[in-house]
């Protein structure tokens, strides 16, 4: 399974450029001393934290893949999965499912690798659908909650399909559970997430003069 933040971005004039995750993780680092503390307090339960945190991606990265061949009518080889990560994944996929049934969207596009030409950056979009509003941008999130992390990273996303030709008017995270339930968040204040996310990439650009 090939998770977001590895996937190659490319330009037109062929530069390899840096994810929309890999920045922010990165150059943010707001996050950094509430992460510290969180592995001590797992490394003194005998717990490795690595290890918890490569469990919870693995399970996300599941989850979204059950949901990709869900919306493209495809099958999916699920032996490569590790039953106690999928037993749960199902559960996340199943709250994406709940939330499907309640919303009438039009599925427009799915996994959408984009590229900014003028930024220089690159990112994968879950999900953009049709509702009412018009043009929906959705991201599938099964951490244990909604963080501003995600709201700069759907920021990066936004501007990446409008520099495309995407006409978005609305944002989604649509947070979907370990237990199987789901919550619905929409993005308002972009432009102010689009500030920090400049300024990460800023940040980033700067790295690679060191």
């Amino acid at each position: 399974m090939k998770n977001k933040a590895h996937q190659r971005y490319r330009i037109k004039d062929g530069t390899i450029v840096r994810g929309v995750t890999t920045i922010i993780g990165n150059n943010l680092g707001w996050n950094k001393n509430v992460l510290m503390a969180w592995a001590r307090k797992k490394a003194l339960e005998g717990k490795d934290p690595d290890k918890i945190k490569q469990e919870a991606a693995d399970i996300g990265t599941m989850a979204h893949t059950l949901i990709e061949a869900h919306i493209t009518k495809t099958k999916i080889d699920e032996g490569e999965f590790k039953p106690n990560y999928l037993t749960i994944a199902r559960k996340c996929f199943q709250g994406y499912l709940d939330w499907e049934k309640e919303n009438k969207f039009t599925n427009v596009k799915s996994e959408v690798g984009l590229v900014s030409e003028k930024y220089q950056f690159g990112g994968t979009l879950d999900k953009i659908g049709e509702s009412s509003k018009g043009l929906t941008l959705v991201d599938f999130k099964t951490s244990s909650g909604i963080y501003v992390d995600h709201k700069i990273q759907v920021s990066a996303y936004h501007q990446l399909a409008v520099e495309n030709g995407y006409d978005i008017k609305e944002i989604i995270l649509l947070h979907l559970g370990k237990n199987g339930d789901f919550a619905e968040h929409k993005v308002n204040a972009m432009e102010k997430y689009w500030d920090i996310f400049k300024h990460c990439l800023a940040l980033d650009k700067y790295r690679g003069l060191l």
